[in-house]
């Protein structure tokens, strides 16, 4: 039987140059706002066209032509006017699948001892891959290249499932590994070296280590957090953590061409029409010594949506954290040249282009 093509979707494909193929399959995806009804007398209706969804549709194509998505899924429906939130939470859900992916760690198994047992050892494939992880904190020298900084047994430890035992043995190792993470994170805040830490302070760090190791929440435990997480609560999340991302990464940005001006290593000729976007020096310093800046880290990569999964469980798990959240943007953004925050952050790039550089 023919499809039919009702004239809503034909203004659309007019207006928007995509076809009934494409749209069709945006809103099945939750990417796209089905059309609405108007209803006539006598039983009949027929679809409507909206501001929104042609806004939408333009902004789907946008990111088509540079080959990928790159708001992502979890962005696109969450900014919807009426987002379909059940297919928000599948598309968070699948953000955090994707990411156990990437690590090896979609383990299936016959006992939880057997999952465990290849759990870490995909875990250990994962910390020998050097060179692999790019942290954008240092904006004076770009982007430096690390080697994971953490220990098969943490990570094993962070994405196991929720009938897997924790032996003893790997849970100090974690432990040992999360304190010392922590405690370059509290040395780093206070200026003192980190063997400088007072002795109760440690014990404290070990003890808060230990137990947010036994807190973390599962694979299967974020799933069912996302699946029962209050509308509200949820939507606010889903859109605030991919736009703290983005001004994150355009305040990366402004403060590297900054920093490049300063320095000299490049003129603002050199620069081109880039040259005013760099924020004052002294924002940099301002932007580092940022409670926040060390705590929301971002890392090379951070300009698809791979990460915000977790990042939305963080939220759903401490709904406080949002509003501390809400602060670091409009701070961040505060830093930025009014005229560039948009470019940096939001600006849809022509084909071949790049939204950040």
């Amino acid at each position: 039987m023919a499809r039919t093509t009702s004239a809503a979707m034909r203004e659309l494909m007019r207006l928007s140059g995509a076809s009934q193929t494409q749209i069709e399959r945006w809103q099945k995806r939750g990417f796209l706002p089905r059309f609405p009804r108007a209803y006539a007398g006598g039983g009949g209706s027929e679809s409507e066209l909206s501001d929104e969804i042609v806004e939408r549709v333009q902004d789907l194509i946008d990111h088509a032509q540079q080959g990928t998505l790159k708001m992502g899924p979890i962005s696109l429906i969450a900014t919807l006017s009426e987002p379909d939130v059940a297919l928000l939470r599948e598309a968070v859900i699948e953000n955090l699948a994707a990411g156990r992916r990437r690590l090896g760690m979609d383990v299936r198994a016959d006992s939880p001892q057997e999952a465990a047992r290849a759990r870490l050892g995909a875990a250990e494939r994962k910390t020998q891959r050097a060179g692999r992880t790019w942290n954008l904190e240092n904006v004076e020298t770009g982007p430096v290249r690390e080697e994971s900084p953490y220990s098969p047994e943490l990570v094993a430890l962070f994405f196991r499932d929720s009938d897997e035992e924790i032996y003893a043995d790997d849970l100090e190792v974690a432990v040992d590994d999360m304190v010392e993470f922590l405690k370059r994170n509290v040395s780093r805040l206070s200026g003192a070296p980190v063997g400088a830490l007072p002795p109760d302070l440690e014990a404290n760090i070990r003890a808060d280590a230990r137990r947010r190791l036994l807190a973390a929440p599962t694979f299967r435990d974020q799933c069912d957090l996302v699946r029962s997480a209050p509308e509200d609560l949820l939507l606010r999340a889903c859109r605030l953590v991919p736009q703290v991302r983005r001004v994150q990464l355009a305040a990366v940005h402004s403060a590297r061409l900054a920093h490049a001006l300063h320095t000299g290593t490049l003129t603002a000729e050199q620069l081109g029409t880039w040259h005013d976007f760099a924020m004052p020096v002294v924002n940099i310093q301002r932007m580092q010594a940022h409670p926040m800046w060390t705590r929301w880290r971002i890392f090379a990569g951070a300009e698809s949506d791979s990460g915000d999964g977790s990042r939305i469980v963080e939220c759903l798990e401490e709904p406080s954290l949002l509003d501390d959240l809400e602060l670091f943007v409009d701070f961040l953004a505060s830093l930025i040249p009014l005229h560039a925050l948009y470019r940096l952050a939001f600006h849809r790039p022509e084909s071949g282009g790049r939204t950040v550089k």
